[in-house]
């Protein structure tokens, strides 16, 4: 389960403007960015392979988890050495149908998230053996365009009565952490504040201290 709260960045080259793995170093410098997800969805396998090879080093060495993400990442996993893997929920259900996530072994997955949008996929995930879920989009986003936020009090309500942990997502910059912790969330995925920060610090608002992890998963 996890105890306290999680913060974790979700990568996107093309928000970047200058070098990708340099901001990645920025990232990884900083205290309150807990997890990377390497979400780049337009690469093809050897590309992300390489690619996730570099961010994970980067994160490793900043003493963050690395995340692989999505359909192309399953059959490298074992390889690539992730410290997880997040999926879209129709992916998770095709997985846990081909007997996906070995239960040990060269190749278990040790930690699974999936993409919500709603109480009953965060259900279905939770049955599916995800261990947290995102919900999103809490907030309008751009990433999103037309996408209808849920807003925090749907975001309470959920987190209520979710039986895995739920990560806000969607339109989160560090101004609406506070709002998403105090609502239930077990942490949030931010993606384009972090992509376009440029601070060579990234340093925290004192206000926000307390969403620093100070928990393990079991």
């Amino acid at each position: 389960m996890y105890r306290g709260r999680i913060i974790a960045c979700i990568t996107n080259r093309r928000l970047v403007k200058g070098d990708f793995l340099a901001q990645i170093e920025r990232v990884a410098a900083m205290e309150m960015v807990d997890w990377l997800i390497v979400r780049e969805k337009d690469l093809r396998a050897k590309e992300y392979r390489t690619l996730f090879a570099k961010v994970a080093r980067i994160a490793h060495k900043g003493g963050k988890k690395c995340l692989a993400h999505g359909r192309i990442a399953l059959g490298m996993m074992s390889e690539l050495g992730a410290d997880g893997i997040h999926l879209p929920l129709d992916v998770l259900r095709e997985w846990r149908a081909a007997s996906g996530r070995q239960s040990g072994g060269e190749g278990a997955v040790q930690l699974v998230g999936a993409s919500a949008h709603s109480a009953a996929e965060i259900a279905e995930a939770a049955a599916l053996g995800a261990d947290y879920a995102t919900l999103s989009p809490i907030f309008a986003t751009t990433c999103k365009p037309g996408a209808v936020p849920l807003g925090i009090d749907s975001l309470a309500a959920v987190c209520q009565k979710s039986p895995i942990p739920i990560f806000a997502l969607g339109g989160i910059g560090r101004d609406k952490l506070n709002a998403c912790i105090e609502a239930g969330a077990a942490g949030c995925c931010m993606m384009s504040e972090l992509m376009r920060c440029i601070c060579s610090i990234c340093s925290v608002p004192l206000g926000l201290e307390f969403l620093k992890v100070h928990g393990t998963i079991k």
